[in-house]
């Protein structure tokens, strides 16, 4: 991710959001992050991925309760932790290309 200045973001604009376009950029102020200006394509996709992530986990809750009503349980290990990682690394890249 770029970052760019508060001052150098105004004193460019133009080239600020050309820049913006391809990749977020982070802005500072007083060399502090103070935001972040993402694409209309960028935040459409985290839009995407915010909801399709509220219905897996609504499903999986349903789920989950399910299970722990019919004896069906584990242990939510490291490998389980990896492997969900995994997953999301995976929708996120499927989400922002």
């Amino acid at each position: 991710m770029n970052t760019i200045s508060a001052k150098d973001a105004k004193n460019s604009f133009g080239s600020f959001l050309d820049s913006a376009q391809r990749e977020p950029i982070m802005i500072t102020k007083r060399d502090r992050p103070v935001g972040i200006f993402f694409s209309m394509q960028d935040v459409e996709a985290l839009i995407h991925v915010s909801e399709a992530f509220k219905k897996d986990i609504h499903a999986g809750i349903i789920s989950g309760i399910a299970d722990a009503e019919a004896g069906r349980v584990s242990e939510c290990n490291q490998e389980h932790i990896n492997d969900l990682k995994t997953k999301l690394k995976a929708r996120l890249a499927v989400a922002t290309n």
